[in-house]
């Protein structure tokens, strides 16, 4: 699944990249996009594997608290700075993912601890992940298009991903599960086109507002998302996730309102700044 996704993705990244700029030169490091392609590989391998233990709709609201480690991370790699009621909001958020696991453990019979850790370290992954791309090839004197970002990272990302696919052996079985299942791989690359336009308004999102921002965005997203997949993969509702996704939305919306507080306060401060005293005033002083 990784490997067929990053590989679809840097396709459509070089055909975007040849119609918007007419050409494959190269803008960032390709140290950057090593660094980069480590960790969008990571991200998507873990959280792939980790359904292995969890059912679709606890992985969706895993990733929807991506918001949280990118709050940690761009403090501690960019110090950014954030309000009370941001830690709050994100520790809402916290409470509902706890709920949603504490159902699965009542529901599902194959729930794991493993899933949990899987998808927490894939949620560091991605939150590492937005805050290199927004240091590294947004907020530079001359950013970098997001196709070749795309392009660049999962080109060096497929590569890897083969050559995790064939060192551990599961390419055979890769290959036996697609032969017996042909609408397997042509529904995956469906899947993988319709990520491709995700992820490049994602990257859009955090070249013009930021990565934390960006996630509360994804977050919202997700919502319909969780809704969805409890009617696709029907299971037991109870208390608990009730509660669970009562939490995510809290969060979800305090971190909208939160955003426009902020935004309205910028543009108070634009239209209305504060005057200096005048001259013979601050003379008399």
């Amino acid at each position: 699944m990784t490997f067929v996704t990053t590989a679809w993705f840097c396709i459509c990244g070089g055909i975007e990249l040849l119609v918007m700029d007419g050409s494959l030169v190269r803008r960032g490091s390709w140290r950057d996009y090593t660094v980069l392609a480590v960790l969008t590989w990571s991200g998507m391998y873990l959280t792939n594997w980790a359904l292995n233990f969890l059912n679709y709709s606890t992985r969706i609201v895993f990733k929807s608290s991506k918001v949280v480690p990118t709050m940690i991370l761009g403090t501690l790699l960019q110090g950014k700075r954030y309000s009370t009621a941001e830690y709050a909001s994100a520790g809402l958020l916290v409470l509902g993912i706890s709920m949603f696991c504490l159902g699965d453990v009542s529901v599902e019979p194959n729930f794991r601890i493993q899933g949990v850790l899987l998808i927490t370290a894939a949620l560091f992954a991605d939150a590492a992940t937005s805050n290199y791309e927004e240091k590294r090839f947004f907020r530079v004197p001359e950013p970098v298009p997001q196709a070749e970002v795309i392009f660049c990272s999962n080109l060096l990302g497929a590569a890897m991903a083969l050559l995790v696919l064939v060192s551990t052996g599961e390419v055979a079985g890769a290959l036996e599960h697609s032969h017996a299942n042909p609408s397997v791989v042509p529904l995956l690359s469906g899947a993988a086109v319709c990520g491709y336009l995700s992820v490049t308004f994602v990257l859009l999102l955090i070249k013009g507002y930021g990565a934390t921002d960006t996630e509360v965005v994804k977050s919202l997203r997700k919502v319909l998302s969780v809704a969805l997949s409890f009617a696709i993969y029907p299971k037991p509702i109870n208390a608990k996730y009730i509660i669970g996704m009562a939490a995510t939305v809290g969060s979800l919306v305090g971190s909208h309102r939160l955003k426009q507080r902020k935004q309205s306060r910028q543009a108070l401060a634009l239209i209305d700044p504060i005057e200096p005293p005048p001259a013979e005033e601050l003379s008399k002083a």
